[in-house]
């Protein structure tokens, strides 16, 4: 699975049957600070990845 990251950089790793929650907090991100795409839809985090799509996270911004 080809990843986009908030900071502009893409990592191809494996999906293994996980979820995108389980890859996302590998990378050491916290998956509610981020918005998981795929094909420009928004998907939920305990979606099961798959090797052959890409996704894009999208760091969420708050505040007040």
């Amino acid at each position: 699975m080809k990843i986009f990251f908030p900071d502009g950089h893409e990592e191809e790793i494996s999906a293994r049957g996980r979820t995108i929650e389980a890859i996302i907090l590998e990378q050491g991100l916290n998956p509610i600070e981020v918005l998981i795409s795929r094909d420009g839809a928004i998907i939920p985090e305990d979606t099961i990845g798959i090797d052959s799509e890409t996704i894009r996270l999208i760091r969420i911004s708050h505040g007040g």
